[in-house]
């Protein structure tokens, strides 16, 4: 906060804004999260930063939403973990962590096909962590660990990316799961970014999807069918093909953008599904695997509180953008009067405007 009064006023409204949406969401439609065994998460929060306090814990879920209607952050999390001590600062020995839950965080960044800034988004950018999001559950949960779309959280971030949480409805395999020590998760991630490839000894998953991707690139593939030492039959081909086999490996290997610190670290947070990203002023949602396998779910339209596209606002918007489409509306620099879904997204991208009268 500054002494600016259009800055302020600026605050005042969007602070206004996230209220009047928790009053909602938690009043009429019930639909924050709460945390299960919530005395034993962590909660953090943010307002003009990504987090600014976390070490925070309630007793009862009346305690937590009295609270989260009071503050109404920008940015809401609650931790992965399970923790005895879940509002002492330290890490997970300190906090008495006892379990955890299991997910992965796709963020993906501007594309080649995408021609805006590096902060902003669009359908391309989105509709790449889509795809991402179909190759890890398709190409890996599915098929190497049994799992189906009941087993399975899926959850759209707000931003450019989505949360997959492994929820097994077998409660002995979800409690294996949720035991797994940071080990078992670095070795569960490495082996879907197939950092851990041996190409002498090749698996059955991963013999499968290259060959695909080299029957795409038209590089003969029966004699790796055949033998699982691909070292060997790689060496054995021309420098060009040879050229061509490790740049498709690599490129396969690099298809999803996978935040490893949400599996890697202990007390790690995750948004709180429900609340809005306080960079975009957009939903984070949960959605359905066959929403997003038929391309159902479209992220600018809804993952937008609807009420707030309704309210409008004359501004000043006093720098170039890029331009942004919500529920088939563009903006850009250039418009006058704006709705309150685009405002949260201009004060999310610290964006320099005026309020009017």
């Amino acid at each position: 906060m500054n002494d600016n009064p259009a800055t302020n006023k600026v605050f005042k409204e969007v602070s206004n804004l996230y209220k009047q949406y928790f009053e909602y969401a938690i009043l009429v439609r019930k639909w924050l999260e709460i945390p299960d065994d919530l005395s034993h998460r962590e909660i953090g929060y943010g307002m003009l930063k990504k987090v600014d306090n976390r070490n925070m814990s309630f007793n009862t879920e009346r305690e937590y939403l009295a609270w989260v209607l009071k503050e109404s952050p920008f940015h809401l999390y609650k931790s992965l973990s399970y923790m005895e001590y879940p509002d002492i600062v330290g890490g997970a020995a300190k906090k008495g962590l006892f379990k955890r839950e299991v997910a992965f965080d796709i963020d993906t960044h501007k594309t080649e096909r995408c021609t805006h800034d590096d902060s902003w988004i669009c359908e391309e950018c989105l509709g790449e962590a889509r795809n991402q999001v179909l190759i890890l559950i398709e190409d890996f949960l599915f098929p190497d660990f049994g799992l189906s779309e009941k087993d399975l959280k899926i959850v759209f971030t707000g931003n450019r990316g989505y949360h997959i949480y492994l929820k097994p409805e077998d409660p002995e395999i979800l409690g294996k799961i949720e035991n797994w020590g940071k080990n078992e998760r670095r070795y569960f991630i490495e082996y879907i970014l197939g950092k851990n490839l041996n190409l002498r000894n090749m698996g059955s998953r991963w013999k499968n999807i290259l060959i695909r991707e080299f029957n795409k690139n038209k590089i003969a593939t029966k004699k790796f069918e055949k033998t699982s030492d691909w070292k060997t039959e790689i060496d054995n081909r021309k420098d060009t093909t040879r050229r061509t086999i490790y740049e498709t490996i690599d490129k396969v290997k690099s298809r999803l953008e996978l935040d490893e610190k949400v599996m890697d670290d202990d007390i790690r947070l995750l948004r709180t599904i429900g609340s809005l990203h306080g960079y975009t002023g957009l939903m984070v949602k949960e959605i359905t695997y066959n929403s997003l396998k038929n391309n159902q779910f479209d992220p600018l339209n809804h993952g937008v509180f609807a009420k707030f596209h309704k309210k409008m606002y004359n501004v000043k918007i006093k720098q170039e953008l890029d331009p942004l489409t919500l529920k088939g509306d563009t903006f850009d620099h250039n418009s006058t009067e704006i709705p309150a879904s685009y405002l949260l997204f201009l004060f999310g991208h610290d964006i320099d405007f005026e309020i009017l009268e």
